[in-house]
């Protein structure tokens, strides 16, 4: 379906005249003293025309759909499409410290019908997060038919018409509202990143007027919808970053050619259970260095990009570098037929890039296991007979062959990947082979991320991070500007100074490794997190006083709303000055969070933090009542009525001796027997520290919320 879809440049000029936009052009001034006044202006607008990336967050708008807002109460009258445009940077200002520096919604419609991007297709955070629990659904989560409770934010796109509480929807708002949303459920659209089927009024489930007099139109069967999508019915795999997995430890790869099977699994657990708690429980509970198989299924027959076709797995000893393992998420008895259509697909997939039959078993059948319950096996046994569905884009196989181009070009990653020191160097090809892929995982590994070969938001803000913003040709600038770089070189001696003209030439490059020399840490010339502490040592100096924080993913002022949105007490100032008390606040963040306490908000904080904000949120209370009860009772797969009952409580035993290896008899009993083996796998999966004394009390409690808030239980 062709539809125009304006880029943010359209407003991010109007965003730029608002005070936010000036305080952010000011702060850009004192690091660059040398741009001129067209400079500072292009620059401002160019940083507020990139989207905050979504890092670390989990991003299924196929599980859910859309939601319709509207901009507020009132009335708004716009007298030209400048208006609009004026009025979309005013809410930019206004979302800027609430949500990562950024407009919250995906897209925009004015009354004109001309649609504007805001988040686009990466995730968007206007939905309600903090949508109260029912008794189906968590905080922030809503019920969807056919999928249970899905989030509002991480499973859909928000859809903002630009007319207020008192003001009536035109019809070209309404017709430019339903291309939008056949554009997003259609095959334009990636199948990872496409549109479920649901249309809701932000009111549903939460407590405001939002989306006003739209509130009719946004149904489903209304005039705002359009309804099926036309794609033809293929499978996608959704790659990990739009599962929020952690970076690998290591990697071990394999050539496609080795492989010579392909294994069948089941997790074992309920199928509500998330890709991500199945990884926490493989890398903390099990010690490995990643999710142990190459590929999930859920029970909707979605395929999950786990270790991917070339990394050794860990599902089957002494099978793990010939077998593919694929692993059904439930139990026996709970695949259903697109389940299995998926399980099939990917095994002819796996067929076709190695060019080969390959044996079909189950896991069973190559180690000492019930695994994959009988159901599955005796599907494997007669010959995996499902639906026919091919397999399409959206990441594992196009991993191989066309790459991810959300972000960066094709041509963009090379020229990346070379700047980084890959040898040999990329050709500058735009073509996306088994070189650039090598290349593009080596990137990913040097800055930290999952190597998963597909260059997404996660890649891009680390790359950005690791690089410095707007300088993909040199110079780390994400702790200081390349002047304070400078500035730092000559204050400690350095012959002859560097001229302070905030260029990152081959002179500034020979001084920042000469100092990263005189400091004792390695000298690549990238003033990145250990230059800085190892620099702020040697002098003396603070954090604040050394240019403060990271500011690459998330603004300071929004950094102090997150510790605030926190509980922390007392309440940060919003001033976007990063100070002593800024800088505990975020150290206390990041200790609450899971996180190494350094005050530095980079890639791995904000990934924490994005889990965080969507997992339980449970307050730390060592209160084992009706909201801790309910969150643990998500957690085994059970109802969760905030009872904790037999039945609860045998779902918790069987639980335990699933992912800690209890060995507890199933007898409905919280004696210190079963005490004791929580207290262990807390210990084990949070470090929690706790003594295996058998006696369930407020520190137990309080160990049992904070992994329920991380996914690891």
């Amino acid at each position: 379906m062709a539809i125009d879809i304006k880029s943010r440049w359209a407003w991010a000029r109007y965003a730029a005249g608002t005070n936010r936009g000036l305080l952010l052009a000011a702060d850009l001034e004192r690091q660059n003293p040398s741009w001129t006044h067209d400079d500072l202006v292009t620059k401002t607008v160019a940083w507020i025309a990139a989207p905050s990336p979504s890092i670390g967050r989990l991003w299924t708008p196929y599980r859910g759909g859309v939601f319709i807002h509207h901009a507020g109460r009132g009335s708004f009258t716009p007298g030209s499409e400048e208006d609009c445009l004026r009025r979309i940077g005013d809410i930019w200002h206004d979302h800027y410290e609430k949500f990562e520096g950024d407009i919250a919604y995906n897209f925009m419609v004015c009354r004109h019908g001309i649609i504007y991007t805001g988040r686009g297709y990466q995730r968007g955070e206007a939905n309600g997060g903090s949508a109260p629990p029912t008794s189906t659904t968590g905080k922030g989560e809503v019920w969807v038919p056919g999928e249970g409770a899905v989030g509002r934010n991480s499973g859909f796109y928000s859809i903002l018409g630009i007319i207020h509480e008192r003001d009536q929807p035109t019809s070209a708002m309404l017709d430019a509202m339903k291309r939008l949303i056949g554009h997003l459920r259609g095959p334009d659209v990636s199948p990872t990143r496409r549109a479920g089927a649901q249309i809701f009024p932000h009111r549903h489930g939460y407590d405001t007027v939002c989306p006003g007099n739209i509130t009719p139109y946004a149904q489903n069967g209304s005039r705002i919808d359009p309804g099926g999508s036309s794609a033809a019915p293929t499978l996608s795999i959704i790659p990990r970053m739009q599962w929020a997995a952690r970076p690998p430890r290591t990697v071990t790869d394999v050539e496609l050619s080795a492989r010579t099977g392909f294994a069948v699994h089941y997790s074992a657990g309920p199928p509500t259970q998330s890709i991500r708690a199945i990884q926490n429980y493989h890398m903390d509970g099990r010690g490995w260095p990643d999710i142990g198989y190459n590929f999930l299924v859920d029970r909707a027959g979605r395929i999950y990009e786990g270790r991917g076709w070339t990394a050794v797995g860990a599902h089957a000893t002494g099978y793990n570098t010939s077998h593919i393992g694929v692993c059904f998420i439930g139990s026996d008895g709970d695949a259903t037929p697109h389940a299995k259509a998926a399980i099939r697909a990917l095994y002819y997939q796996a067929r076709h890039l190695t060019g080969k039959g390959l044996a079909a078993t189950y896991h069973g059948a190559i180690g000492s296991t019930a695994c994959p319950g009988a159901d599955l096996r005796n599907w494997v046994l007669g010959g995996m007979e499902a639906a026919d569905i091919p397999i399409g884009g959206g990441g594992g196989p196009a991993t191989g062959t066309t790459g991810e181009t959300s972000v960066r070009s094709i041509t963009a990653q090379q020229r990346a990947v070379n700047f980084l020191g890959h040898l040999p160097s990329l050709d500058l090809d735009g073509s996306f082979g088994p070189l650039t892929l090598a290349g593009v995982k080596w990137a990913q590994r040097k800055i930290g991320v999952a190597d998963d070969g597909l260059w997404g938001p996660l890649t891009e803000a680390a790359y950005i991070a690791h690089i410095g913003p707007g300088r993909p040709g040199g110079g780390v600038i994400a702790y200081r500007s390349v002047m304070a770089q400078q500035h730092a070189v000559n204050r400690l001696g350095y012959t002859p100074k560097l001229e302070l003209d905030d260029s990152f030439g081959p002179l500034t490059l020979a001084g920042v490794k000469w100092l990263q020399r005189r400091i004792g840490v390695d000298p690549d010339g990238n003033w990145g997190p250990a230059t800085e502490k190892a620099f702020l040592a040697h002098t003396g100096d603070t954090a604040s006083s050394g240019g403060g924080g990271i500011t690459t993913i998330r603004p300071v002022v929004s950094q102090q709303y997150a510790v605030n949105s926190l509980g922390h007490t007392p309440p940060l100032d919003l001033d976007g000055s990063f100070g002593p008390l800024t800088e505990a606040g975020v150290k206390w963040l990041q200790r609450k969070i899971g996180v190494d306490p350094d005050g530095m908000w980079g890639p791995a904080t904000e990934t924490a933090y994005g889990r965080w904000n969507d997992g339980e949120r449970l307050e730390l209370d060592g209160n084992f009542g009706p909201a801790t009860i309910a969150a643990t009772q998500r957690a085994i797969g059970v109802t969760p009525d905030g009872s904790f009952g037999p039945a609860t409580k045998r779902a918790f035993q069987r639980h335990l001796n699933t992912w800690a290896s209890a060995g507890l008899v199933i007898d409905g009993s919280t004696g210190p027997a079963t005490v004791k083996a929580l207290q262990r796998h807390l210990n084990t999966m949070i470090r929690a520290g706790l003594d295996l004394d058998g006696s369930w009390g407020p520190g137990t409690t309080r160990a049992l919320q904070s992994a329920l808030n991380q996914e690891k239980f």
